[in-house]
């Protein structure tokens, strides 16, 4: 027997301990996650902080290689076959190389999503998509592909993590060489490194609860407004109704703005701009809400903003009028009449209308899937209610 009395350095221990707990809750939860169904209200957090957490592991191990590469690691036990150095040797190169591999697939993967979901280091920190896969066709494809070889990946380092304990365990109950003690965590420098490592995650994580998702949150929006009226946005609500799967949902888009210049007296002369925050649609679905901002869907990177312009406006009824104008979303524009009701007390107004779209003449989840597998409705319905003050 030769016991081996040198000790990896606490830097070394602590990295090597976190990276070996972040993998293992990455592996674990990536199989739960995975077998959620697309309902679930959690599935989409899970994903984002599987993202956070892969990228964790990406820069962490980087550090650890660096480290590992400018400080001189303990020395085998002279006794151990030369075969099972050779051994030992390649499978921590393999470890390495792996742990890099691995959330740099999920990157690519993430990269070349038709979905095209943007990823934010724990909600707050943007992290860009891969620069070379931007010339992807078939992204469908080219996601299937990669989430095979990320899954790959991932059980190869747990084929690796299992012949990588019981080596260890060996060298300790058998050899009794001391190859396990010189990377136990040993001493308050190596502890308070884990702790300082997963002190960080924690506080990752409670900021990515903390922040509002890019659903509700479109701080650029600025609302334009003018005409005879002003809306009061607390009290009006703008709505679309679908239904996937044959169950209907509703949403709301949280940011808008108006210029109403309308006078039942001088129709001819009555004007009504409604400009949406695209990025502001919420349907309290996490899941569908990623999907919103995406290229299939509303493409809000280049088109941030929705509009309905009206210059002819027609009464069709006691309290009823139609709006007869032109919706543009993303590049697409088509002719709709807005149908509503109007009631006007003195200086106060309300009115209550909509309008059924079909969502495809918008292109709006024009791909296969959401015609076909996601079963979603091609009819949208539109509502509104609007409250609204006259001005001086």
């Amino acid at each position: 027997m030769s016991t081996n009395t040198e000790r990896y350095n606490a830097v070394a221990v602590a990295l090597h301990w976190a990276i070996a707990i972040l993998i293992i809750g990455q592996i674990a939860g990536g199989l739960y996650m995975h077998n959620l169904p697309n309902s679930s209200a959690i599935k989409f957090d899970l994903y984002q902080f599987h993202k956070s957490f892969g990228l964790s592991v990406l820069i962490l191990t980087i550090v650890r290689l660096g480290w590992r590469l400018s400080h001189r690691a303990p020395a085998l036990p002279s006794a151990m076959p030369q075969w099972e150095k050779l051994v030992a040797r390649a499978t921590h190169w393999a470890f390495y190389g792996l742990m890099v591999l691995t959330p740099l697939a999920g990157w690519v993967m993430v990269s070349v999503s038709p979905t095209d979901i943007p990823t934010k280091y724990f909600g707050v920190i943007p992290v860009p998509h891969l620069p070379f896969f931007g010339g992807v066709v078939d992204r469908e494809a080219a996601e299937d592909l990669w989430k095979e070889i990320h899954e790959y990946l991932a059980f190869t380092i747990l084929f690796l993590l299992a012949l990588h304990v019981g080596a260890a365990l060996k060298h300790h109950f058998f050899n009794k060489d001391g190859v396990l003690r010189s990377m136990l965590p040993f001493g308050a420098k190596s502890w308070g490194g884990i702790a300082a490592i997963f002190g960080v995650l924690v506080l990752g994580s409670l900021v990515y609860l903390a922040v509002p998702s890019v659903a509700s949150n479109n701080a650029s929006f600025e609302r334009v407004e003018g005409g005879n009226w002003a809306v009061n946005y607390d009290a009006s609500t703008l709505r679309f109704i679908g239904e996937e799967k044959g169950k209907p949902f509703t949403g709301e888009f949280q940011q808008f703005s108006a210029n109403i210049n309308f006078d039942p007296e001088a129709l001819d002369q009555s004007v009504i701009e409604v400009t949406v925050a695209t990025p502001s649609a919420t349907t309290g679905d996490s899941l569908r809400d990623s999907n919103i901002p995406s290229k299939e869907w509303f493409d809000t990177k280049s088109y941030d903003q929705a509009r309905f312009t009206s210059t002819e406006i027609r009464q069709i009824g006691d309290d009823r009028y139609a709006a007869h104008g032109v919706l543009a979303i993303k590049s697409f524009e088509q002719p709709i009449t807005l149908e509503f009701e109007l009631t006007i007390d003195g200086n106060n107004a309300r009115a209550n209308g909509g309008v059924d779209l079909i969502r495809t003449n918008y292109g709006l989840g024009e791909n296969d899937d959401w015609l076909n597998e996601e079963q979603i409705a091609l009819n949208v319905r539109v509502e509104f209610t609007i409250e609204a003050t006259r001005r001086n």
